[in-house]
């Protein structure tokens, strides 16, 4: 803004040298006579031009930095719900392994009392047919 205003100030000042210099009829017509243009109008006309140019490079700029800014929001927006999503999954399958870990350990010590039970039963399987063999033997 600084830099405009002093490019400003720089076009007036010059102008006023124009005029003063009995060049006026030459910026009142563009720049341009009959006998040619003055090297103040000259630099007066590029001064003009490099500020219009710069005006629509700011637009320019101004256009793409807006769409750039609404696609990082857009990121944003769409990155925050996959994070959000994936730690309410992550949430989820941590409640589902506690579950599944609870019933695993249940199931573990069911295991362990069936394989004692049968342990037991093939004690008393073996301890039934030993005296059942002595009373056989008995018998005879």
């Amino acid at each position: 803004m600084k830099q405009v205003a002093t490019s400003m100030a720089v076009v007036l000042v010059l102008g006023a040298l124009t005029i003063s210099h009995g060049a006026g009829s030459a910026l009142a017509t563009g720049g341009s006579t009959v006998a040619g243009a003055t090297p103040i109008s000259k630099v007066i006309q590029l001064l003009q031009e490099m500020h219009t140019k710069g005006t629509q490079e700011k637009e320019a700029e101004a256009t793409r930095f807006s769409a750039f800014d609404q696609w990082c929001q857009d990121q944003k927006r769409i990155k925050t719900d996959e994070i959000n999503a994936g730690t309410m999954k992550i949430e989820k399958l941590t409640a589902q392994i506690e579950k599944d870990t609870a019933h695993i350990n249940a199931l573990t010590d069911r295991i362990e009392e069936l394989e004692e039970d049968i342990g037991r039963w093939q004690k008393d399987t073996k301890s039934t047919s030993d005296v059942r063999a002595k009373e056989a033997l008995d018998y005879k």
